[in-house]
C-alpha cells in the first residue's frame, strides 16, 4: 500500500507555550519486522476489552463516532523529520482501515498531534481561552478530558447528523428520516476534529512508529484508558494505549487488537449501534493475524 505524504504542516492558529519545532531529537525509526504470537482470541474476552476502551455512549444504541471527511494531520512539538514520520505513519494507518486521507499541503488540520511540556497545562490554557482545539467539547466533555491520567490527553470533538450524513437543524432538531431499527439507527456520529497531546518527555527513547500508532488510536476513535482501579478493564490483548503505561511492557505498533478494532468501527455503515459496530473484532484478529502485516 501506498505510503501517503504530506510536507506541509496544517495551520491551526497559535497555540501559546507550544514547543518549538526542532526542540526535540528525531525520533527513531526502527525498521525491525515484529512477529507477534497470536493466541485464540476468545470473543467475550474481545468484547469486554473493546467495551472497557469505548467511552460509554449518550444513549443506548448510539453509533460510534468516526471520521467522515479526510483527515489532514498536524503536529506541533517535534523536529520537521519527526513531525514528518509522525504524518506519514497516521495516513498510512488510516488507508488500512479505509479512512479518506487529505495530504494536499496548507490543509486545515482535523487530527492534532501535539507534543508539550505538560499536556495538562497546556489544555487549561486552551479550555480558559476557549481555543478553536476545544469549541467543539461542552462543560462536561472538557472536566472528562481534564480529569484523564497520565502524560497523555485526548479528545474528540463530535457532531451527530441524520443517517444520510445531512447535519441536525433548528431546536429541537429535526431529522429528515425517521428509518431505524436494532440494525441501523436514524443517525450518524462524526468526528470533526481529534487532538492527542502529549508530554514532551514521556516520548523519550520511544519509537516514532509506537508514537505514531498511539496517535492513531486516540484520534481515529473514542477510545479511552482505564483508570487502573478499573477493575472491569480486562487487558487479555495486548494494545498500543499502553504505550505510556510504565508498569507493563508496550507493544512497538498497533496490535491485533488495536487493528481489529478500528477495522471493525470503520467497517459498514457509520449509522449502526455500537454493539454491531464491534462485535466483528474477534473474528477480524484471527483473520488479520492469518494474513500478517
Amino acid at each position: 500500500m501506498k505510503l501517503a505524504r504530506s510536507r506541509a504542516l496544517a495551520a491551526i492558529g497559535p497555540i501559546a507555550m507550544l514547543c518549538s519545532l526542532g526542540s526535540l531529537p528525531v525520533l527513531a525509526q526502527d525498521d525491525t519486522i515484529v512477529v507477534e504470537a497470536m493466541r485464540e482470541a476468545d470473543p467475550e474476552e474481545v468484547r469486554s476489552q473493546a467495551h472497557a476502551i469505548t467511552p460509554r455512549a449518550g444513549s443506548l444504541g448510539e453509533p460510534l463516532a468516526r471520521f467522515h471527511q479526510p483527515i489532514c494531520a498536524g503536529v506541533w512539538g517535534l523536529s520537521p523529520d519527526s513531525a514528518q514520520l509522525i504524518i506519514d505513519r497516521i495516513y498510512y494507518n488510516a488507508e488500512r482501515f479505509g479512512v479518506a486521507v487529505n495530504d494536499t499541503p496548507g490543509c486545515k488540520a482535523n487530527l492534532v498531534a501535539i507534543f508539550i511540556a505538560d499536556a495538562h497545562s497546556q489544555f487549561a490554557d486552551l479550555r480558559k481561552g476557549n481555543h478553536r482545539l476545544v469549541e467543539g467539547l461542552d462543560l462536561w466533555e472538557r472536566k472528562r478530558v481534564a480529569d484523564q491520567d497520565g502524560v497523555a490527553l485526548a479528545w474528540n470533538a463530535v457532531s451527530t447528523l441524520t443517517r444520510d450524513g445531512q447535519g441536525r437543524l433548528g431546536d429541537p432538531p429535526v431529522f429528515d428520516t425517521t428509518q431505524a431499527s436494532r440494525l441501523e439507527t436514524a443517525i450518524m456520529r462524526a468526528i470533526n476534529i481529534s487532538v492527542v497531546m502529549i508530554d514532551a518527555r514521556a516520548i523519550a527513547g520511544k519509537d516514532g512508529v509506537a508514537v505514531a500508532d498511539y496517535v492513531t488510536m486516540r484520534a481515529l476513535a473514542q477510545t479511552r484508558i482505564p483508570a487502573p482501579q478499573d477493575t472491569s478493564y480486562d487487558t487479555s490483548y495486548d494494545t498500543i494505549l499502553s504505550l505510556f503505561d510504565e508498569s507493563r511492557q508496550a507493544p512497538a505498533q498497533l496490535t491485533d487488537f488495536d487493528r481489529a478494532y478500528l477495522a471493525s468501527l470503520y467497517a459498514g455503515r457509520a449509522n449502526r449501534p455500537d454493539n454491531q459496530a464491534l462485535r466483528n473484532i474477534a473474528r477480524l484478529m484471527v483473520e488479520g493475524s492469518e494474513k500478517g502485516r
